[in-house]
């Protein structure tokens, strides 16, 4: 037993304060050893703080002789006389205090993100673990992925660890031991401000966020749209990956604008290439293509390269697609007479001469 363990011992204990179990009490360092430190409690009592106890935040304390600390009281006396005190739950006390305190103001904290689940990540405040949920991400660091293949899903939330988050407390619940935060929440007010100040027919710059088979999703100012892929260029697109990425900078025209949901385009932004060629054409002048399809719509010839004419199926005296089998033939040569240049659907409305 050390000299300073005898003296503290030997203290006439007649004055001696006992405290209460969960109590928080303040103290100074009198003995510093690798296993354990002794404080000088109120009253004359003596306190010891293990080293499991004495772990703050996942680290061990560093305190010098004479430094006055604050600790929860964990047994009012053990065997020894001697107060067991922990700076691990008094951390966390004030911890959890710090987060319900967050929560009611609203206030914007950084997280540091330490692992990931299908569920979504989980961050640590000061030694608390917190859950952020995937519905709870911003646009850009959601994991998108067709046909909810789990592994791909994780893959790409693995891929945040070590990254810094900021983010609001949803839930904080000490009771159950449950911490809840949302990055959405965190950029709430960025997002309504956006929304707020964005018109149809706007043009701005963003970021791809994502890349699916039926386009491409954008996000600017903390708010996401989708370019479908029908608004991704005048030609047909196969495939929206082929020529973007996610990250890339994209100019985006806003087309539509329901509530936080917008929809962007691309080509709107260039002029539109079929309008040069059906520069040569106008109404009342007689065309000839050959059949490439049919259906309950009529019957579809190709005049040109990028040249489409559509003769209506009530032409035909027929009311669906299948009535018109027989009646004409792939490769077929049709002549008609144009009855509108149809811009909106790029093609010819023909009637039969």
């Amino acid at each position: 037993m050390s000299k300073t363990m005898q003296n503290l011992l030997s203290k006439d204990d007649s004055a001696l304060v006992i405290f209460k179990a969960g109590q928080t009490v303040k103290g100074s360092i009198v003995d510093v050893t690798p296993s354990r430190t002794l404080l000088e409690l109120p009253g004359g009592a003596t306190g010891i703080i293990t080293k499991r106890e004495g772990a703050v935040y996942g680290d061990e304390a560093a305190t010098d002789v004479g430094a006055e600390i604050e600790a929860t009281v964990i047994d009012p006396e053990n065997e020894q006389g001697l107060t067991m005190l922990s700076l691990r739950r008094a951390s966390q006390d004030t911890a959890w205090a710090e987060l319900s305190t967050i929560q009611d103001d609203e206030r914007i904290i950084k997280v540091k993100i330490e692992e990931a689940n299908k569920g979504g990540l989980m961050a640590k405040y000061k030694g608390l673990k917190a859950f952020l949920p995937v519905s709870q991400l911003m646009p850009m660091n959601y994991p998108r992925v067709e046909g909810a293949d789990s592994a791909e899903i994780l893959r790409k939330l693995q891929g945040h660890i070590g990254k810094e988050f900021a983010v609001r407390a949803l839930n904080v619940d000490r009771e159950q031991g449950k911490i809840i935060i949302s990055e959405k929440l965190a950029h709430q007010t960025q997002m309504k401000e956006t929304l707020k100040n964005i018109q149809i027919g706007d043009v701005v710059e963003g970021v791809v966020s994502g890349v699916v088979k039926f386009g491409l999703f954008v996000t600017f100012g903390g708010v996401e749209g989708l370019v479908h892929v029908s608004e991704m260029e005048w030609g047909h697109v196969s495939d929206p990956s082929k020529n973007h990425g996610i990250g890339d900078k994209v100019e985006v025209m806003i087309i539509g604008k329901e509530g936080d949901k917008l929809s962007f385009s691309i080509k709107q932004l260039s002029e539109d290439p079929w309008l040069k060629t059906a520069e040569a054409y106008s109404e009342g002048q007689e065309v000839t293509g050959k059949v490439t399809r049919w259906n309950d719509n009529g019957v579809f010839i190709e005049i040109a390269s990028d040249v489409q004419g559509l003769f209506s199926i009530d032409q035909f005296d027929a009311e669906r697609g299948s009535e018109l089998t027989g009646n004409v033939k792939e490769g077929q040569e049709m002549t008609g007479k144009i009855a509108m240049i149809n811009t909106d659907a790029h093609r010819l409305e023909l009637t039969r001469v």
